[in-house]
């Protein structure tokens, strides 16, 4: 849920003292296997996590300025680049995932999560291949926060900022491209009496499932459903019954006091 900016100069290498938390994504997804880095250096590899399908999440505000994340397939920038690493070394990212200081990851403000991008120090020429599983940075026009890992392998740990360019590569393998699970014929709304569910998150493997509906168990009915999806198994985990969409609406807000920011109202056939 972590979306940085601590400051220290020499430890989160950033310039403003704030620092600021925000949630905006439900799932939880450990690391599974690694993938290798993009450049020669002392990382480790960026892992690759398989949590069904990606996030977007909902508009969100911080520090007065209010970011909308978005699914952008062309997504190509660059831009300054700063890193995060002791301060918030074992939380949870903006996914869930435990932030690992030591593991190739990023954060940015709007890209869909996980994904995976390619990040190239334009002042060395240094390119490396990184997990995006967090949200941030939120100063001075950034588009990019990195890890101590990815810092070192780009290059740039000890002057603290660096101007990179940032392409995006597309979800991790073994996770869906957002809003694909979504946009699925699974469920379809067929006319004005249609009853809805709240889908608080999808994953591809049952134990994630099992976690976000042990999490959600105060929450009421927490069921975990599972369907197939191009070809492979997917377990969603509803609260709720079937509701009117009002009721279902407002079911899907209240789900932020358990830190699910990201449910989804489907309608039933």
């Amino acid at each position: 849920m972590i979306a940085s900016l601590i400051c220290s100069a020499m430890l989160s290498a950033c310039s403003s003292s704030a620092s600021y938390l925000v949630r905006s994504i439900d799932i939880a997804s450990p690391p599974s296997r690694s993938i290798s880095a993009g450049s020669s250096g002392s990382g480790s590899s960026a892992w690759n996590g398989d949590s069904g399908e990606q996030k977007i999440g909902r508009p969100y505000t911080v520090a007065g300025r209010t970011y909308v994340p978005t699914r952008n397939d062309d997504y190509d920038a660059t831009g300054i680049s700063s890193w995060y690493g002791p301060n918030f070394h074992g939380r949870q990212t903006a996914n869930g995932e435990i932030f690992d200081q030591n593991l190739l990851t990023a954060a940015h403000t709007t890209l869909p999560i996980p994904s995976m991008i390619e990040v190239t120090n334009l002042e060395n020429g240094r390119t490396a291949i990184l997990r995006l599983n967090d949200r941030g940075p939120f100063a001075d026009d950034r588009i990019l926060d990195v890890s101590r890992a990815a810092a070192v392998e780009l290059g740039f740990l000890q002057q603290g900022l660096t101007r990179v360019r940032v392409r995006y590569l597309g979800p991790p393998e073994g996770v869906a491209p957002a809003g694909t699970v979504a946009e699925s014929h699974i469920y379809t709304a067929s006319n004005a009496n249609t009853r809805f569910r709240v889908q608080a998150g999808a994953f591809s493997e049952r134990t994630n499932a099992e976690a976000l509906r042990q999490r959600l168990a105060a929450a009421g009915d927490v069921r975990i459903e599972d369907a197939q999806f191009s070809g492979r198994r997917i377990y969603r985990v509803f609260v709720g019954g079937d509701l009117p969409r009002p009721d279902a609406d407002v079911l899907s807000r209240d789900l932020t006091r358990y830190g699910v920011h990201d449910a989804r109202v489907v309608a039933l056939n």
